[in-house]
């Protein structure tokens, strides 16, 4: 039985209409939005030391309960939303991340908070996946591909587009009142996805035949074959090496980092910090046309560690070697060279049948967002363990020397993801039941 977020064969060009886009637009903007969200702790990091009381270390488990949640929720949300449809789970998930930032936003209590934050992750689980299946539904096949990398570019940069505006409403208006816009948009976006969003063209005429839910038995299945393989694990801890650098640094100390060993303003840093994101947004695309065009992908994934690598290791422990213009060019290169982790999705699917790519995905992904969970508390418990008991303003404070221990283990997981690609095969870019590379392919 065909799901519905499946393109139909008897269903061509005429699906390639304005309305496509409007949908395609609404469920990109709430991926926009989720990722917003898991950015913005980076941008209060002392207001909400001093709001809670805590070290690095609680902050950064604050801040990963996200993660947690992103991760673990993966290949339920695809299950489901086989089921039931992105329409109706795009606004229930809408709603909870509104609800999440209005208990985040409202409480005093860590334990409180954390919960919002878990709320925000399970909501935001079914953002970009939702996107991909409406994309599937609404546009030809010839077009999915370009739609999912312009969905991903425009999640990114709508995100970091509003990364310094909102440093200056949280140095002006406080972090509670810019969490508590976001609830008001959250709601709005709910409205939106269920007043706008449809599952398919098609959906009136096959109402009734709902696809089932896989057996229990067939899920094991599936699942026993994909962990049984290797090679799955290898590439998808390549993509969660190369994550846990961002995760770690970009998605919460890079503001703090950058405000202390450059002297920048908090506006001024997140903007910076921006850069990171902007440099995955081009590069996300470069890379995969690049992979297909050489027809491999090992290459591109081997520059993009190094280059990593290279960047960050270069921002933090070089910083006195740094002209002014070489600051954002190393915060653009690390997202560009970062990104080739995206490489790792394309990876695992090509040495998978076609028939369970969708779980092979949401397998990936729960992996690679592992990184966030991680790391973010791990570099939280560096920092304290480095920690001279400097207090400004309620606010624990750390030196350039503390950031710089604490980050010690981000480039060792870039250089780690070189060394696994000696033991990853290359596929040269075709699948395991095509046997056609994709250079050769009409």
């Amino acid at each position: 039985m065909q799901s519905r977020s499946s393109p139909s064969p008897l269903i061509k060009e005429e699906r390639f209409t304005g309305y496509a886009w409007v949908i395609w637009l609404v469920a990109a903007v709430f991926f926009a939005y989720e990722l917003f969200l898991r950015l913005s702790p980076t941008v209060m990091v002392d207001e909400l030391m001093e709001a809670f009381n805590v070290h690095a270390r609680e902050l950064g488990s604050l801040s990963a309960m996200y993660y947690y949640a992103y991760a673990l929720m993966q290949i339920p949300v695809g299950i489901l939303l086989d089921r039931f449809g992105p329409r109706i789970l795009l606004t229930f998930a809408s709603t909870l991340v509104a609800i999440g930032c209005l208990v985040f936003g409202t409480t005093h209590q860590l334990w409180v908070a954390d919960i919002g934050r878990i709320l925000m992750g399970i909501g935001s689980a079914f953002a970009f996946v939702g996107c991909l299946k409406l994309s599937a539904a609404w546009f030809p096949a010839s077009r999915f591909a370009f739609v999912v990398g312009l969905t991903n570019t425009l999640g990114v940069l709508g995100a970091v587009s509003v990364a310094k505006p909102m440093a200056f409403m949280v140095q002006n208006l406080g972090w509670r009142d810019v969490i508590l816009l976001m609830m008001f948009i959250g709601f709005g976006l709910a409205l939106l996805n269920f007043l706008v969003v449809r599952n398919n063209p098609y959906y009136q005429q096959i109402a009734s035949k709902q696809p089932r839910l896989p057996k229990g038995h067939e899920l094991w299945t599936h699942l026993k074959h994909i962990v049984s393989n290797k090679q799955t694990w290898l590439i998808a801890l390549y993509g969660g090496l190369l994550v846990a650098p961002i995760a770690g640094f970009a998605e919460l100390w890079c503001v703090p980092f950058l405000m202390k060993t450059y002297a920048l303003t908090k506006p001024d840093a997140a903007g910076l910090t921006a850069l990171i994101f902007v440099g995955i947004a081009v590069g996300g695309p470069l890379h995969g046309f690049l992979s297909n065009w050489i027809g491999r992908r090992r290459p591109i994934m081997l520059a993009g560690a190094l280059g990593a690598c290279m960047s960050l290791s270069t921002l933090i422990y070089l910083p006195e070697l740094l002209q002014p213009w070489m600051i954002p060019t190393s915060l653009f290169l690390l997202g560009f060279f970062s990104v080739t982790m995206l490489l790792c999705f394309a990876l695992n699917s090509e040495i998978h049948p076609k028939e369970i790519s969708g779980t092979v995905i949401a397998f990936t992904n729960m992996l690679v967002m592992l990184g966030g969970t991680l790391f973010q508390p791990l570099i939280g418990y560096l920092l304290d363990a480095h920690w001279k008991t400097v207090i400004k303003e309620g606010a624990y404070h750390y030196s350039i020397h503390d950031y710089q221990m604490a980050f010690v283990l981000l480039p060792i997981c870039q250089l780690l993801g070189v060394v696994l690609l000696y033991f990853i095969r290359e596929t040269y870019c075709h699948c395991c039941d095509d046997p056609t590379p994709c250079k050769s392919r009409k």
